[in-house]
């Protein structure tokens, strides 16, 4: 990218959004205090019931690789019910609704119970969308466990 300021004029900053200029190697991080990192944890508590936890920001970088893993999760041999732990979502897009719906077809399709545990973000989102009532939610991963071993 070229940046002129030939034939630029001054304009006195009045307090608004900043326009930051490149910076150092050297310089601290500007907005986020550290990178928005992906977190992943499956588990199996009992037989044919598998919890995946996600949390950190689930957006449109992050979905592929979340899709493909609860592709996989879902293509088990014995598998009844999936756990679907958000609560520890920080950020949700539009490409976590869609994640979410795509989960969802395919857990009915093959037979298979979902269980989606929200917490804040991810429940703010289902309102909004007006998709609250669609999915079966739980306050807990144990709560969901627990509904899915009876």
């Amino acid at each position: 990218m070229i940046v002129s300021r030939s034939g630029m004029r001054q304009v006195a900053w009045t307090g608004g959004p900043a326009i930051v200029a490149p910076r150092a190697p050297s310089d601290p991080p500007v907005g986020h205090c550290c990178p928005a990192a992906l977190r992943l944890a499956v588990e199996w508590p009992v037989p044919g019931v598998v919890v995946v936890r996600i949390g950190g920001e689930v957006d449109v970088a992050t979905v592929p690789r979340l899709a493909e893993l609860l592709r996989q999760r879902l293509t088990a041999a014995a598998l009844q019910t999936v756990v679907l732990d958000l609560s520890a979502v920080t950020f949700a897009s539009s490409a976590a609704v869609e994640l979410l719906l795509h989960v969802q077809r395919r857990a009915e399709h093959r037979g298979v119970g979902l269980l989606v545990v929200t917490g804040e973000v991810v429940l703010r989102l289902l309102v909004i969308t007006g998709l609250r009532e669609r999915f079966t939610c739980r306050d807990s991963a144990a709560e969901a466990v627990s509904e899915a071993r009876s």
